[in-house]
């Protein structure tokens, strides 16, 4: 069975977005558990002074945080610590995901299932960041394939940057998409907002 979703027109005002304090508590933690507190310092010497006296302070889980400051700090660490690729941010986004998504999920009992995170997607993604729109273009139960995107402005100073929707955003679902249950997933995606286009688009299979 497939359902085709509507799409839902976003308009993002002329303000700042935010990212939620738990995405930023959890991605320090990875980074000291991981690296060590020299990696960290070095990447909180290479931040703006601002943005290090908020992110040495006691982050708050609910608390919201500009969303360039996540941006800043993801663009760093890669810095820092990758190859420029963005590749090391993928562990990021499994360990956020997992930290975030294990007390909801043991809460769901019974409604665990890949089929309940995709169809969640737009609360997910609202639960994270307060701009922008993650809507389910398409789900394919029988061929356990799916379509989500996200409608957000192309902008690093007031969004959720490339790190996020390129890297952080498919790894984020993946690592969902497993703890619910499915033995494999794949996350493509197929077109950026910061590739030319007007929405990210991403392709989801699960077994």
């Amino acid at each position: 069975m497939s359902i085709i979703y509507h799409y839902r027109e976003f308009n993002m005002t002329e303000r700042t977005g935010n990212a939620k304090g738990s995405i930023l508590f959890n991605a320090k933690e990875y980074i000291i558990n991981s690296h060590g507190e020299d990696v960290w310092k070095k990447i909180i010497s290479n931040l703006p002074d601002s943005d290090t006296e908020i992110l040495e302070s006691d982050l708050i889980h609910t608390e919201w945080y500009p969303a360039p400051l996540l941006n800043r700090l993801l663009n760093t660490y890669d810095m820092v610590h990758g190859n420029g690729d963005f590749l090391s941010v993928i562990p990021v986004a499994e360990y956020v995901a997992r930290k975030d998504l294990g007390p909801m999920l043991e809460s769901l009992v019974n409604l665990k299932t890949p089929p309940v995170i995709l169809k969640s997607a737009p609360s997910l993604w609202s639960r994270y960041f307060d701009s922008g729109i993650m809507e389910l273009e398409l789900l394919d139960l029988e061929k356990r394939f799916s379509v989500l995107y996200l409608d957000e402005i192309a902008d690093e100073d007031s969004a959720s940057g490339v790190a996020v929707c390129n890297f952080a955003v498919p790894e984020w679902f993946k690592t969902g998409l497993t703890m619910a249950g499915a033995k494999s997933a794949e996350i493509v995606q197929t077109c950026c907002r910061y590739k030319n286009s007007d929405v990210c688009r991403f392709e989801v299979w699960w077994e």
